[in-house]
């Protein structure tokens, strides 16, 4: 006989009937608000804002790579993006971080399992003779989302794949910037060890023209010796720059997943710093950079942890059915009314747990609470990695102006003491402070333009990244549906 349909939901009305009574007296949650913990005090703004017409390229989310005018900057990026082990991790936790929001929507659906014994009997001294039975069950169970505690489970869930969508997004920025960076030490390392070269040359000009005053009376051998102790110091500096230039190589392939072999030859130049356009408002860091969205999505998801801890305190109700079979009834296994005959409510709520329910409740808040700390600190970081590169930008180009006529005023210095020196109006210890002067004028030079562009580089990647720090696209997980979300 089939079971009524009023038969089956009086059961469910009287027990909705009891749940609501509980929700009146205000033993069911309410939803945590940790929307309060994002109001973190603004500074004025680093710039004007950008009219509404100006292009998209035009503010801090475009190609900023591009701007370098670099294209084997440009193929290494790229390259490593396709590559590094780092971002394929974090694709990898990506993944994954779907899955378990797959497994979170399940806990809201029926579960249908099934059962099968097969035995045989054999008995020679029976009239019986032998026996063969056969026998399958199934059992259905679903427990509805009666407090909303799979539905919060299943948000948390969305929400910690949208941030391991950022960290993947954070990754791919991380690993842009390091590949720029490494890439312009390598031309720096270059540079300077093309310089040591020079400087050996120098040295060795300076050491023949010392052993031909000596040669001719007119110095002593204390001034050969000067010389030859400034050119053993300019070949171990060109050693060690030349170690330096071949682990900053091996490091850059690395980031490529390429074998450490050495084989990347760096560009022959530093190049240009390109123009810093509009950089936005304060706030907008909080919307572009990865790490932030991240921080803020585990936030809230962690929210929402909260709200679940705390429903775990309240009545469950659980609804299951089972039907078996054996011998000749095999044919109505599959029989659904014989399944809703059987079908049971079972209502279940906590009275003794020990403490652990009211302690997973406490232990949530605190993870809350330290989540909210963690954001804040992370926006104050960030605020301050934004500062301290757009301070840069002026100290660093007052830097590079200021080395640039020490160079050119070292140069001239030591023309004109390698004349007099030659002249016997100079010492030799005068000749060589001029170089090592205009050597390390030369030197800082080099470092001071590579850090501009390093600079650059660090806002960038403090102001979000552009198109390199944005967020991918996260594909649609199985929706979740509450049966009863309507109903009670």
């Amino acid at each position: 006989m089939r079971p009524s349909a009023g038969s089956i939901f009086l059961p469910l009305s009287l027990t909705a009937s009891l749940l609501a009574s509980c929700a009146s007296t205000g033993l069911a949650p309410k939803p945590m608000d940790v929307n309060t913990a994002k109001e973190v005090v603004m500074r004025p703004d680093w710039a004007e804002p950008a009219p509404l017409n100006v292009a998209q390229a035009a503010l801090p989310n475009n190609d900023w790579i591009a701007s370098f005018s670099d294209s084997q900057l440009t193929q290494l990026v790229a390259e490593a993006l396709s590559r590094n082990n780092d971002i394929s991790a974090a694709a990898a936790r990506l993944d994954a971080a779907l899955a378990r929001e797959r497994i979170a929507g399940a806990a809201g659906k029926p579960t249908l399992s099934g059962s099968g014994r097969l035995s045989r009997t054999e008995d020679a001294g029976s009239s019986f003779g032998d026996r063969t039975g056969i026998s399958a069950g199934l059992n259905a169970s679903w427990e509805p989302d009666l407090w909303g505690r799979i539905r919060n489970s299943v948000d948390a869930s969305e929400l910690d794949t949208q941030a391991s969508a950022a960290d993947l997004a954070g990754a791919n920025l991380s690993i842009a910037g390091q590949v720029t960076q490494t890439w312009l030490n390598l031309i720096e390392a270059r540079l300077l060890t093309e310089l040591s070269e020079r400087d050996i040359e120098t040295q060795e000009r300076a050491l023949r023209l010392t052993e031909r005053r000596f040669e001719g009376g007119v110095t002593g051998s204390s001034d050969v010796r000067l010389a030859r102790s400034n050119l053993a110091s300019s070949q171990a500096l060109q050693a060690l720059r030349e170690q330096s230039k071949s682990a900053t190589a091996r490091q850059l392939e690395v980031l490529l997943a390429r074998y450490p072999a050495e084989e990347i030859e760096a560009a022959r130049e530093l190049p240009e710093l390109p123009p810093l356009s509009n950089i936005g408002l304060p706030g907008d860091v909080l919307a572009r950079r990865p790490d932030l969205l991240a921080a803020d999505a585990r936030m809230h998801s962690q929210g929402l942890q909260v709200d679940i801890a705390r429903k775990a305190l309240l009545p469950s109700l659980t609804l299951s059915g089972d039907s078996t079979a054996s011998g000749n009834s095999l044919r109505n296994f599959f029989d659904i009314d014989a399944l809703v005959a059987n079908l049971i409510g079972n209502l279940s709520a906590p009275i003794f747990q020990g403490g652990r329910l009211q302690g997973n409740v406490e232990q949530q808040e605190a993870l809350l609470r330290s989540q909210i700390e963690s954001y804040a600190g992370s926006v104050l970081q960030a605020y301050l990695e934004v500062e301290n590169a757009l301070d840069a930008e002026t100290r660093l180009a007052e830097r590079e102006a200021a080395l640039r006529v020490s160079l050119e005023e070292s140069r001239k210095a030591e023309e004109r003491l390698e004349l007099r020196y030659t002249e016997g109006l100079a010492t030799i210890l005068q000749l060589l402070d001029a170089q090592a002067r205009r050597l390390s004028a030369e030197g800082q030079l080099i470092s001071a333009r590579k850090e501009r562009l390093a600079n650059r580089v660090r806002l960038h990647v403090a102001l979000g990244g552009g198109q390199y720090g944005a967020v991918p696209p996260i594909p649609e997980a199985a929706p979740y549906r509450g049966i009863l979300s309507g109903i009670l």
